[in-house]
């Protein structure tokens, strides 16, 4: 799906929601899932039937308050959509704005459905010029010695090739941190904030890496 702008009147107050552990989307990043159970499947119809629109979110991490889920996710357009000979779905979803859970709703469907509100993260909409504030070449030797630690292997040319913003989101969403890791990310006020929180947990993990290494071969 193209990347355009959208207005905030324009998304939707009632969203279907799917929870996932470990997993967020964030705002023009590019999320592959496979959908295999029963109710899912008819979220995945249902929003294809009208705005192919779908709300990622986190399981309650805290348990606090006997939330089901975070409080913050994000949108999602459907962008390509397959359908497997044995009934599943493969489906990319586009990261569109993140929202704050107003209201669980009842509702008739096997899924859960939420009224959310995304006047705290309206900026995720809009289409930012070049982000002169991060030190890109700082995060592309962080990206660089992490994929390096953790033995991953990667096209190097798509990554120097993508956009700063896109890439710090796809890095976050990627790399397998913590649930209340990803929260963070997510939750972060701005793309410099959480630029800032992706280096230093990659160094966090790269450093821990290196010990373990060093310790094994003393």
């Amino acid at each position: 799906m193209m990347i355009k702008e959208i207005s905030l009147e324009g998304l939707p107050e009632i969203i279907r929601i799917f929870p996932l552990d470990k997993c967020v989307l964030l705002p023009k990043a590019i999320l592959p899932l496979n959908i295999f159970e029963p109710r899912y499947l008819e979220m995945i119809e249902d929003a294809m039937k009208s705005d192919k629109y779908i709300g990622i979110i986190q399981p309650s991490i805290s348990k606090k308050e006997n939330s089901d889920t975070e409080e913050v996710g994000c949108l999602g357009k459907i962008s390509t959509y397959v359908e497997n000979d044995d009934g599943t779905l493969i489906v990319k979803l586009t990261g569109v704005c993140r929202f704050n859970i107003n209201e669980k709703l009842d509702s008739d469907t096997a899924y859960n459905q939420m009224r959310v509100s995304y006047n705290q993260f309206k900026d995720d909409l809009k289409l930012n010029d070049p982000i002169k504030s991060i030190d890109r070449d700082k995060l592309l030797n962080v990206i660089s010695d992490y994929l390096n630690v953790n033995d991953l292997t990667t096209d190097w040319s798509v990554i120097t090739d993508t956009d700063t913003e896109i890439l710090i989101n796809a890095f976050a969403m990627l790399s397998p941190f913590s649930s209340e890791e990803k929260q963070a990310l997510l939750e972060a006020k701005n793309i410099e904030n959480r630029s800032e929180i992706l280096i230093a947990l990659s160094e966090m993990s790269i450093a821990s890496r290196n010990d373990k290494k060093n310790n094994f071969i003393q």
